[in-house]
């Protein structure tokens, strides 16, 4: 029974580690000065022009969508800006997430 009960945790953590790891990451759309706004780099951070990222912290803009474990716009630069580039790109922003650690 005990051994049982260690294989069905173990399935079921697993189950639930693989269905968190889907992407839900949100690249936001372009929109007329964008360009002139921010950039997103290869791992798919948008990126606010005009500072240096290692002095930025990383905000996680989630945003409604109809993937069931909902959707995120990971970005660097101030929180007032992502905020404005989510709302632009036409996101519909639920809340905000900020890590200020480095």
């Amino acid at each position: 029974m005990n051994k049982g009960t260690v294989l069905l945790g173990a399935i079921l953590a697993l189950f639930f580690l693989t269905s968190c790891a889907s992407n839900g990451t949100v690249v936001p759309k372009a929109f007329p000065g964008s360009a002139e706004i921010f950039k997103v780099n290869d791992e798919g951070t948008v990126e606010v022009k005009g500072f240096d990222m290692k002095d930025q912290p990383s905000h996680w803009v989630f945003v409604r969508c109809d993937y069931w474990s909902g959707c995120y716009m990971r970005c660097q630069g101030p929180v007032k800006t992502c905020k404005s580039i989510a709302t632009k790109s036409d996101l519909d922003i639920a809340y905000v997430q900020t890590n200020h650690t480095k």
